[in-house]
């Protein structure tokens, strides 16, 4: 296991010994870092943390430091960080505030420089964070979506899977999955480059499409539109966006965006 002898490493922490790290890198508490890991340096893990196999944690790197919440005062909390995933410099991810609880990053993700992720937050597979963008406590983010640079994200938002939040934008209300946002938090369109890029089935492009007419280009009672969406997805992908739609969260759904009240039907295509 080659350690810079300019790194601390304490003697609680568990690495696999495949694991490098860095000048000046700090690993204390009860760390677990497993194959293949690269610490660049002055990288800071700390906390009940886990890292899983083939990660980078590159330059400025913190993981598992206390959350910034004033309610927390040291107790037993987790950070859980999955295969693949690429760290950028001075990217920063706090562990759990309620004791016991964890903020959960999923494989194959890749945050860019400067991105933060709060306390108690659940993030997909393959998720990007562009630079500086900004997750408060408790959000949730579905598989693949991505998030534009400088974007600030509202505690307990949710955030579809394949959604595309726009740079800079300030997003207080959940995302539908598949969606497109703009500056404002609302729904611009369909994401359909990230539709494109992911090799859905045309009939399962064609099931999104029907639905996000049904939920954004009518001005019918929601409930009406929930009604005919239910009866009309047949994908999975559909099934999916029709269950978020369903789902109680804090926050509220995004509606569509003003700039695009009169051709969001063509905006979707």
């Amino acid at each position: 296991m080659p350690i810079h002898p300019t790194a601390i490493v304490d003697p609680s922490a568990e690495l696999d010994g495949s694991v490098t790290v860095g000048p000046y890198c700090i690993v204390e508490g009860h760390v677990r870092i497993e194959a293949k890991c690269r610490l660049y340096h002055n990288v800071y893990v700390t906390g009940w943390t886990k890292i899983g196999p083939d990660c980078e944690l590159h330059p400025g790197v913190v993981v598992g430091h206390s959350p910034q919440d004033t309610k927390y005062k040291g107790e037993r909390s987790y950070c859980r960080i999955g295969r693949g995933t690429i760290l950028r410099e001075y990217v920063t991810i706090h562990r759990g505030t309620v004791p016991e609880s964890a903020t959960v990053i999923g494989e194959e993700c890749f945050f860019l420089g400067g991105s933060h992720v709060g306390h108690n937050c659940t993030v997909g597979n393959r998720v990007t964070l562009i630079n500086n963008a900004l997750l408060a406590g408790h959000v949730e983010i579905g598989d693949t979506a991505t998030v534009g640079g400088a974007a600030g994200i509202h505690q307990f938002v949710r955030i579809g899977e394949l959604a595309m939040i726009a740079g800079a934008g300030r997003i207080r209300l959940d995302i539908v999955p598949f969606a497109l946002t703009d500056a404002e938090g609302h729904i611009a369109g369909l994401n359909r480059v990230g539709l494109r890029r992911a090799g859905l089935p045309r009939d399962h492009v064609e099931d999104i499409r029907k639905a996000f007419r049904c939920l954004f280009s009518t001005a019918a009672p929601f409930e009406n539109r929930m009604e005919q969406l239910a009866g009309s997805v047949r994908t999975p992908p559909g099934r999916r966006l029709l269950e978020f739609v369903r789902s109680t969260g804090k926050r509220g759904l995004a509606g569509r965006s003003r700039r695009t009240r009169r051709g969001f039907e063509e905006n979707t295509d």
